[in-house]
């Protein structure tokens, strides 16, 4: 958690006005990222809104160095944070999820966070970013810089946003990450 932060501040819900200003998106229209919709995987090539953007390796290369961009920025717990909410990350045909993240941005478009598998209560540090261009969001996850989870920042505005995880190059699966609630604070 950045310093400052009060004790609630990362359930905080972040919606795209929000978002958009503080990241430099006022003027830009959100993009959604809506894997096996707007988002294809077609004889190994991956297209986004019906465009090309390469090949299904390429796609992983963008995503794993939106990643890598994030990870090595300079970028102080202290500084200036805006919480974009905790997840439950889970498969969209599971009802339970076993690993929630936390997630914050910086102005830089820097990601940081944490993720906690719920069996274990094993935490690891999340470390990523937003591309500038595509407003696509991608981080990895510990140590493990092979695995990149990727989503957009408008989808994080959403009280259910789809997600891709890529394993690797070549095998990457749609997963769905949903908003939760600060268990602390009483129910409306």
């Amino acid at each position: 958690m950045a310093a400052g932060w009060g004790a609630g501040a990362a359930w905080r819900y972040c919606d795209w006005g929000s978002a958009a200003a503080y990241c430099g998106y006022a003027a830009a229209p959100p993009i959604y990222y809506d894997y096996g919709n707007n988002v294809t995987y077609e004889d190994n090539s991956v297209y986004v809104n019906g465009d090309s953007v390469g090949t299904a390796e390429q796609y992983y290369a963008q995503a794993s160095q939106i990643a890598s961009t994030g990870a090595a920025a300079e970028a102080p717990a202290d500084g200036d944070w805006l919480p974009l909410g905790v997840y439950a990350l889970s498969k969209p045909d599971k009802s339970k999820s076993i690993v929630t993240i936390q997630l914050a941005v910086n102005k830089q478009g820097v990601i940081r966070g944490n993720a906690t598998d719920t069996v274990s209560n094993k935490n690891q540090v999340i470390e990523g970013s937003v591309d500038k261009q595509t407003q696509r969001v991608a981080f990895t996850v510990g140590d493990n810089k092979s695995e990149v989870v990727e989503t957009g920042l408008y989808n994080l505005t959403k009280d259910e946003a789809p997600c891709m995880i890529h394993f690797s190059a070549d095998r990457t699966e749609q997963w769905l990450l949903v908003r939760l609630d600060n268990p602390d604070e009483p129910t409306k």
